[in-house]
Protein backbone atom coordinates (compact mmCIF):
# COMPACT_ATOMS: atom_id res chain seq x y z
CA UNK A 1 0.00 0.00 0.00
CA UNK A 2 1.11 3.49 -0.95
CA UNK A 3 1.52 6.04 1.71
CA UNK A 4 -0.08 9.52 0.68
CA UNK A 5 2.50 12.47 0.92
CA UNK A 6 0.10 14.67 1.87
CA UNK A 7 1.73 15.19 5.46
CA UNK A 8 5.51 15.30 3.48
CA UNK A 9 4.49 17.96 1.06
CA UNK A 10 2.35 20.18 3.93
CA UNK A 11 5.51 20.40 5.84
CA UNK A 12 7.53 20.99 3.28
CA UNK A 13 5.55 23.82 2.32
CA UNK A 14 5.35 24.80 6.27
CA UNK A 15 9.15 25.34 6.23
CA UNK A 16 9.45 27.10 2.87
CA UNK A 17 6.82 29.93 4.17
CA UNK A 18 8.54 30.10 7.35
CA UNK A 19 12.37 30.61 6.31
CA UNK A 20 10.94 33.19 3.55
CA UNK A 21 8.79 35.01 6.44
CA UNK A 22 12.27 34.56 8.39
CA UNK A 23 14.52 36.48 5.57
CA UNK A 24 11.76 39.16 4.60
CA UNK A 25 11.82 40.45 8.47
CA UNK A 26 15.97 40.59 8.43
CA UNK A 27 16.27 42.79 5.44
CA UNK A 28 16.12 46.05 6.51
CA UNK A 29 13.48 48.76 5.51
CA UNK A 30 13.99 50.64 2.67
CA UNK A 31 15.20 54.37 3.75
CA UNK A 32 12.32 57.27 3.85
CA UNK A 33 12.54 59.19 1.19
CA UNK A 34 13.68 63.09 2.42
CA UNK A 35 11.57 65.47 2.88
CA UNK A 36 10.53 68.28 0.83
CA UNK A 37 9.93 71.08 2.90
CA UNK A 38 8.57 74.18 1.15
CA UNK A 39 8.56 77.87 3.02
CA UNK A 40 5.03 78.93 2.49
CA UNK A 41 3.65 83.12 3.71
CA UNK A 42 0.13 83.68 4.09
CA UNK A 43 -2.65 84.10 5.98
CA UNK A 44 -4.33 81.77 8.00
CA UNK A 45 -8.24 81.07 7.34
CA UNK A 46 -10.53 79.62 9.23
CA UNK A 47 -11.74 77.32 6.10
CA UNK A 48 -15.31 77.52 7.13
CA UNK A 49 -15.88 81.03 6.53
CA UNK A 50 -13.34 81.55 4.03
CA UNK A 51 -15.32 78.44 1.95
CA UNK A 52 -19.11 80.11 3.05
CA UNK A 53 -18.21 83.55 2.61
CA UNK A 54 -15.05 84.86 1.79
CA UNK A 55 -14.41 85.77 5.20
CA UNK A 56 -10.62 86.91 5.34
CA UNK A 57 -8.31 89.73 6.44
CA UNK A 58 -8.14 91.93 9.36
CA UNK A 59 -11.72 92.39 9.72
CA UNK A 60 -12.48 88.90 10.16
CA UNK A 61 -9.52 88.13 12.26
CA UNK A 62 -11.85 87.76 15.62
CA UNK A 63 -14.46 85.14 13.83
CA UNK A 64 -11.14 83.19 12.64
CA UNK A 65 -9.57 82.87 15.78
CA UNK A 66 -13.28 81.60 17.63
CA UNK A 67 -14.07 79.30 14.55
CA UNK A 68 -10.32 77.91 15.04
CA UNK A 69 -10.90 77.78 18.75
CA UNK A 70 -14.06 75.75 17.79
CA UNK A 71 -11.97 73.16 16.13
CA UNK A 72 -12.91 74.68 12.55
CA UNK A 73 -10.49 73.15 9.75
CA UNK A 74 -7.94 75.77 9.26
CA UNK A 75 -5.78 76.81 5.92
CA UNK A 76 -3.62 79.20 4.40
CA UNK A 77 -3.93 81.50 1.74
CA UNK A 78 -0.23 82.26 0.59
CA UNK A 79 0.62 85.16 -1.13
CA UNK A 80 0.04 84.42 -3.90
CA UNK A 81 -3.72 82.98 -4.18
CA UNK A 82 -3.15 79.50 -3.60
CA UNK A 83 -5.02 78.06 -0.40
CA UNK A 84 -3.77 75.04 1.56
CA UNK A 85 -5.45 72.68 4.15
CA UNK A 86 -3.07 72.64 7.00
CA UNK A 87 -2.73 69.69 8.55
CA UNK A 88 -0.68 68.23 11.67
CA UNK A 89 2.90 66.18 11.54
CA UNK A 90 2.05 63.05 13.21
CA UNK A 91 5.27 63.06 14.56
CA UNK A 92 4.73 66.58 16.13
CA UNK A 93 1.39 68.32 16.66
CA UNK A 94 3.24 71.42 18.23
CA UNK A 95 3.30 73.71 15.06
CA UNK A 96 0.08 72.92 13.51
CA UNK A 97 -1.13 73.86 16.87
CA UNK A 98 0.79 77.29 16.90
CA UNK A 99 -0.73 77.92 13.61
CA UNK A 100 -4.12 77.08 14.51
CA UNK A 101 -3.70 79.65 17.34
CA UNK A 102 -2.40 82.23 14.71
CA UNK A 103 -5.95 82.52 12.57
CA UNK A 104 -6.34 85.57 11.08
CA UNK A 105 -2.79 86.18 11.27
CA UNK A 106 -0.22 86.61 8.77
CA UNK A 107 2.46 84.10 9.18
CA UNK A 108 4.96 81.70 7.35
CA UNK A 109 5.19 77.77 7.41
CA UNK A 110 7.70 75.61 6.72
CA UNK A 111 6.34 72.02 5.92
CA UNK A 112 5.43 69.42 3.46
CA UNK A 113 2.73 69.93 0.36
CA UNK A 114 0.37 67.28 -1.02
CA UNK A 115 -1.96 67.24 -3.56
CA UNK A 116 -4.77 64.99 -3.19
CA UNK A 117 -8.05 65.00 -5.72
CA UNK A 118 -7.80 68.94 -6.38
CA UNK A 119 -7.04 69.43 -2.34
CA UNK A 120 -3.74 71.14 -1.35
CA UNK A 121 -2.56 69.79 1.85
CA UNK A 122 0.22 72.20 4.08
CA UNK A 123 1.50 69.23 6.33
CA UNK A 124 2.79 72.04 9.21
CA UNK A 125 6.57 71.62 10.35
CA UNK A 126 7.64 74.84 11.56
CA UNK A 127 5.56 78.31 12.07
CA UNK A 128 6.90 82.06 11.93
CA UNK A 129 4.39 84.57 12.64
CA UNK A 130 5.41 88.02 10.24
Amino acid sequence: MLRKPLPVVALALSLLSTDAYLRAGSQAAPAAPESADVSVSGEVLDMACYIGHGGKGEMHKPCAAKCAKMGQPVGLLSSDGKLYLLVADHADAGPYEKARALAGEQITIKGEVAEKDGVSALTVRDVKKK
